[in-house]
């Protein structure tokens, strides 16, 4: 049986839609935006006699730089982090293809059936049983065919 000991694929994809758009976000976290804008306020409102120096410009330079590269990073592991586990599934699958299962279904219903094929759907691997797709988180038992 499929186990992901660090999260399901649902909760990281739940998270990184919500922090795309924004919504349930830590609001003592400072954001590439707010960053941004906290950079050119202080440019904007310099002292003209004594402006920010160079070397310190650049600083903050590479502190926005490094920031925007490990958002970029954080991203492109989580994408990393969902093909395995979607490679993981399917081989897991296929494993299962002439065995007998048992399915607790999202309805509540315990079924016992044969799996006889696999087919993707939502570009995640489901199960055909008695001629019905079901989740592959739905399957509670595997046994010998």
């Amino acid at each position: 049986m499929y186990f992901n000991p660090v999260g399901s694929v649902e909760d990281y994809l739940q998270a990184r839609e919500s922090a795309e758009n924004g919504q349930s976000r830590d609001s003592s976290a400072l954001g590439k935006d707010q960053f941004l804008q906290l950079l050119i306020t202080q440019l904007r409102h310099q002292d003209p006699i004594n402006p920010v120096e160079d070397k310190e410009f650049i600083a903050q330079l590479a502190q926005f730089s490094s920031l925007e590269q490990m958002q970029n990073l954080n991203t492109n592991l989580g994408d990393l982090m969902l093909s395995q586990q979607k490679l993981t599934a399917l081989g897991q699958a296929m494993e299962m293809i002439g065995r007998e299962v048992e399915l607790f279904t999202k309805n509540g219903e315990s079924l016992f059936g044969k799996v006889s094929g696999i087919q993707f759907k939502d570009n995640w691997p489901w199960i055909i049983v008695d001629g019905k797709m079901y989740d592959f988180g739905e399957v509670v038992a595997i046994k010998e065919g």
